[in-house]
């Protein structure tokens, strides 16, 4: 199985979300405009993935989640 096979977008999308909600705690409005943000991290954590053979695909996610964490408005996001 090639290492592209092994990470999809849908997966890393489940992932980051599963991070920031359960991992992280945090809470934040899953609207379109961010929603539309976090698929587009999902591609980026994806595509560093598959162009790095030593890149630890969680912990990519992990960075790109506490980039996309560290963007939200201060309203949006609930410790």
């Amino acid at each position: 199985m090639k290492r592209a096979d092994k990470l999809r977008k849908a997966d890393a999308l489940a992932f980051m979300l599963t991070h920031i909600v359960v991992e992280q705690g945090r809470n934040f409005e899953l609207n379109p405009q961010n929603l539309f943000q976090l698929m587009n991290l999902a591609g980026t954590a994806v595509d560093q993935v598959t162009e790095d053979d030593n890149a630890i695909a969680h912990e990519v996610m992990e960075q790109i989640a506490k980039q996309f964490i560290d963007q939200l408005p201060i309203g949006q996001l609930k410790p």
